[in-house]
């Protein structure tokens, strides 16, 4: 049967499913496990940061540490490599044959029988079977006993004519039936019409465009408890080929890697960048990518061409041959080579956390080959998953324990063998001389990599490693031998300190908050918690396995709970309820037990454990105990009120619910929740009647409910006026707010969280609404609602407050008014000259009923485009400036407060001609100059240029004569610029100690002229 196949992880057979999209009606009479729920994981290998030690490099050093038998870790009579290596290993269900024992044929020659029909009207008999030889030939190498070969044919055409479902499976005709795998050991179908494989996997299974899935199906469906694979059965879908070369070649390949699979091999994770291409990969790991790689590659209709050689086996996939159907030295059939020769080595390797204080399984080993000074090929060679002999169900206090006696069978229960792989039939090439070098890697297992992909016996989602590392490597010139490395993940958690979580008979009260974490550390550690509830509460628990980030996963832990009354005997399974299986959430990585209501408090102890019963130092996990104890108050009027719920779990976010209906939660934190109960109609509930409450967290869907804990009276309420304006302006929010108060049936009792539906209509809003003309608002503890009015046009307005569930109303009438509203420019009309770059601030000033209007936009326009608002006193202001006016010409600004109303400020340009100057002041210790336009107005931005001549003083003329000649002791021009008021202050340029006259010419634009001089005496 196609989909599923039995998968032995070594403490019993499991079911693997090998396609999720096998049906229901399929499903064996067998216990089938699913470990987690989907988790987006980026696609790309995490590889461990290692440490590793050679126990010995060169084959003296070998064989005398085996001669003192140093190495007693081997001495389990088999060898299994888990990635690159067996499929199936033996659990404690079978009898003579020691658990973790790897499970090949029972013959290694074992014969397959081909369909007696043509695989379809364009593929014959013989030309079927000829392509089934050559996929099944692949296999048939010297160095394994492994020996694929046609023993004949079936006694029928098999087809959906004479196989039939049966309710429990699919019926095959007597010769391909399990029961006769002494016959036939390997059943081969040629589904002309695709009637076989709709009949295993579904309707509309047999579709072409299913067939890179469904061309080769296949199922081991005999194992002898003696731990052989005693028959299997492949389904060839005559859908899925033609007269083409391709398509044949196609369903070859498939059909070479199922023969890998039926014979008893596992998928190998080697050189995986040529699957992920998170790297690009090189020609060396194209070339040694396995038969055996769990997912094709696609890189076009047909995947064999994806594949370098892709009717070649590679080193991994020999090796796996070689441990399965080794070829042993001393019995060396004809045409067969000893496994392990001269030119060849195998490796064991132990895997620890650090301090080497737990072996670490389900982590993908693999070896590098490379030569003495340094030199590596740069691609993985043979590979292998650690812990496949090691116990993969311990069992656990929930789900089951397993007896010790018959778990440990072979020793598979040691702490050594948790982290114990084999990698056989490393290549090596000792051509040259020279020593060999091998590497040994650790690394993460594909993510993608599980279920019907998973490598080696390991079928959940594989798990997760820290760090970026790789080991040394060791060194030998002679091959033929056991090589021996111990190697450490120091990246991984190094502490294995659970904390006090208690134990069965003594667990721990859980964390008031309701919150907690811890770890799982050590094979078979349970963490054990007790609480107590109430009668008539619901609770949830919930744990979730999160990595060493504290970030939720699917690849750590697979936690499980169960929970017992305290009075219960130890020992037992669990009396109140417990999970089945693990993270049966859909939140990533959580497991959750939702709790039934009891019908008195109780005490209980729960149980929090891996489903396998294993424990590791990076087992995290968060618990939660979601659960509402208590309500106040128990008792609310018929419009609601405020209710505070306690309890533990809580979180913001977390819905409350009455009766069904949804309150508004005002509040959380983990021990409380405060929210507002809905009125006794909308909770569609009656006087006197109890409502239960329940607390919901919509993130994981995990509630609490306590039953019958609220009760609606029959109390009528009543809505007073607090408060509200005694008028409003169009534009302006009031100073006083429209406020009512709910009040109880007494008169004097707030009904807190009531819902209370105001109102406005005419000429205002109500800022709570939002501009809308009603809208419904929760009451505070005190039962007041509130909101600001703002008016909008002239005329009645009438507000009102109706509490929803009762009908209880106030209402109140007031007018809106228009205000008297003034905007007045700071500054009038400016005058600049011609031509100027000038730059200045002007401004407005807003007043309204006479009061400044502070706080109201203003818009401005004209000479800028800008948005402000008036400060405290009414007043904005916005900077300006001009790029040189012509003369004649003229800028306005304008700003408008309330949009229209508005005052403007205007900017004339004076020519040059028309500019005057004269003297304002004039001392020694400054003149100061005036500059207008002609009429009086002061110009600004005017050029001034300023000479001046200091001459000696050299007192009055003689009488009659010619005055002296005076000496000048100084001179200089300056240029200045008028400024908003016309002025342009100069300073006399005077010469210390010495009596003087100073001569002062000023001149602007094309006109004004004015002198001035001034007299310094002896």
């Amino acid at each position: 049967m196609r989909g599923w196949v039995v998968g032995g992880l070594h403490r019993g057979l499991r079911l693997r499913r090998a396609r999720t999209s096998v049906p229901q009606r399929l499903k064996p009479q067998c216990e089938v496990r699913i470990y987690g729920t989907a988790e987006a994981v980026p696609l790309q290998r995490q590889i461990s940061s290692v440490t590793i030690r050679a126990f010995w490099t060169k084959e003296y050093l070998f064989n005398s540490f085996w001669k003192a038998g140093m190495v007693v870790m081997l001495a389990f009579g088999v060898r299994v490599a888990e990635a690159g290596g067996p499929r199936f290993v033996t659990g404690t269900t079978f009898t003579g044959v020691a658990a973790g024992t790897i499970m090949a044929f029972y013959t290694p020659a074992p014969l397959y029988y081909t369909d007696p029909g043509d695989l379809n009207a364009s593929v014959s008999h013989a030309q079927a079977d000829a392509m089934v030889a050559a996929a099944a030939g692949v296999w048939n190498i010297p160095t394994s006993m492994l020996t694929l070969a046609q023993g004949g044919v079936l006694s029928e055409h098999v087809s959906g004519g004479n196989s039939y479902f049966s309710g429990a499976g699919v019926v095959f005709p007597a010769d391909v039936q399990a029961s006769n795998y002494l016959a036939k050991p390997i059943a081969v179908i040629y589904d002309t019409d695709g009637s076989v494989t709709e009949l295993l996997l579904g309707s509309g299974a047999s579709e072409p465009i299913a067939c890179l899935h469904n061309a080769v199906t296949e199922s081991v469906d005999g194992f002898g408890q003696t731990g052989t694979i005693e028959h299997a059965v492949i389904v060839l879908n005559g859908r899925c080929v033609g007269s083409t070369p391709e398509q044949m070649l196609q369903m070859q390949y498939q059909l070479e890697r199922v023969f890998g699979r039926v014979v008893g091999l596992a998928w190998a994770q080697v050189n995986d960048d040529v699957f992920t291409g998170v790297t690009p990969p090189t020609a060396g790991q194209l070339a040694n990518w396995p038969v055996m790689h769990p997912i094709d590659v696609i890189c076009g209709p047909y995947t064999y061409q994806c594949m370098q050689n892709a009717f070649q086996l590679r080193p991994d996939d020999e090796s796996s041959l070689g441990l399965v159907y080794p070829v042993m030295a001393g019995k060396v059939p004809a045409g067969k080579a000893v496994t392990i020769s001269a030119n060849s080595m195998s490796v064991d390797t132990y895997l620890y956390f650090p301090m080497m204080q737990q072996g670490m399984e389900e982590v993908n080993l693999t070896m590098q080959w490379g030569l003495l000074g340094g030199y590596f090929n740069g691609f993985q060679t043979v590979s292998a998953v650690s812990g496949a002999r090691y116990q993969r169900n311990g069992g656990n206090p929930v789900t089951g324990r397993i007896a010790p006696a018959a778990e440990n069978q072979g020793g598979t229960g040691q702490s050594g063998i948790e982290g114990w792989a084999t990698m056989g039939r490393m290549p090596m090439d000792f051509s040259q001389g020279l020593y060999n070098v091998i590497l040994v890697s650790a690394e993460a297992i594909n993510p993608l990599y599980s279920g019907e992909y998973a490598v080696g016996i390991y079928e959940g989602t594989p798990l997760s490693l820290m760090g970026t590392s790789v080991g040394p490597s060791g060194l030998s010139i002679t091959g033929g031998f056991d090589w021996v490395f111990a190697m450490t993940a120091t990246a991984e958690p190094s502490g294995c300190v659970p904390g006090n979580d208690g134990v069965e008979r003594a667990p721990v009260v859980a964390d008031g908050s309701g919150w907690w974490t811890g770890l799982l550390c050590g094979p078979g550690h349970v963490s054990w918690w007790s609480a107590t509830v109430k009668a008539g509460r619901t609770w949830t628990l919930e744990t979730t396995a999160v990595d060493e980030t504290g970030t939720a996963t699917t690849r750590k832990a697979r936690p499980v709970m169960g929970v017992w009354l305290s009075t219960d005997a130890v020992g037992g399974l669990p009396t109140v309820a417990g999970t089945a299986s693990a993270m049966n959430s859909t939140s990533v990585g959580m497991t959750q037990l939702p709790m039934a209501s009891a019908t008195q408090a109780e005490t209980v102890r729960f149980a929090i454990a891996d489903v396998l019963g294993a424990g590791r130092p990076d087992f995290n996990y968060k618990a939660r105990m979601l659960y509402a104890d208590s309500v106040a108050p128990g008792v609310v009027g018929s419009g609601g009120g405020r209710i505070t719920i306690t309890g533990m779990g809580f979180r913001v976010g977390n819905e409350v619910l009455v009766n069904g209906v949804q309150a508004a939660v005002v509040s959380w934190t983990a021990t409380q929740i405060v929210a507002s109960a809905p009125s006794m109609t909308a909770a569609g509930m009656s006087v006197g009647a109890a409502a239960d409450v329940s607390v919901v967290d919509p993130g994981t869907e995990g509630q609490t409910v306590m039953s019958g804990v609220l009760v609606y009276s029959g109390a009528a309420d009543t809505v007073v006026l607090v408060s509200a304006p005694a008028v409003v302006e169009t534009g302006v929010v009031a100073g006083t707010a429209f406020a009512v108060r709910v009040l109880a049936s007494d008169g004097i009792t707030g009904v807190a969280g009531a819902s209370v539906m105001l109102g406005v209509t005419g000429g205002a809003s109500l800022v709570a609404c939002g501009g809308a003309g009603s809208c419904v608002v929760n009451a505070d503890a005190t039962g007041l609602v509130q909101s600001s009015v703002s008016g909008t046009a002239v005329g009645v307005v009438v507000l009102r407050g109706t509490e929803v569930s009762g009908g209880a109303s106030v209402s109140v009438t007031l007018a809106d008014v228009d205000p008297v509203r003034v905007v007045t420019a700071v500054s009038g009309a400016r005058y600049l000259a011609a031509g100027a770059v000038v730059r200045w601030s002007d401004g407005i000033v807003a007043t309204q009923d006479g009061v400044a209007a502070g706080g109201v936009g203003v818009s401005w326009s004209g000479m800028v485009t800008a948005v402000g608002v008036t400060d405290a006193s009414g007043m904005a202001s916005v900077a300006l400036q001009t790029a040189g006016l012509a003369g004649g010409s003229q800028a306005v600004v304008t700003g408008c407060v309330w949009v229209t109303v508005c005052a403007s400020s205007t900017a004339y340009g004076i020519a040059a001609p028309l500019w005057t100057i004269a003297v304002q002041s004039a001392t020694l210790s400054g003149v100061v100059l005036l500059v207008t336009d002609g009429v009086g107005h002061p110009l600004q931005g005017a050029g001034v240029q300023v000479y001046q001549t200091v001459s000696a003083w050299e007192g009055a003329c003689a009488v009659g004569g010619r005055c002296a000649a005076a000496p000048v002791l100084a001179k200089g021009v300056t240029v200045g610029i008028s400024d908003a008021n016309g002025l342009v202050v100069v300073t006399p340029m005077v010469v210390p100690w010495v009596p003087q006259v100073v001569n002062l010419a000023a001149a602007t634009g094309t006109q004004g002229f004015v002198m001035v001089a001034l007299v310094k005496g002896p």
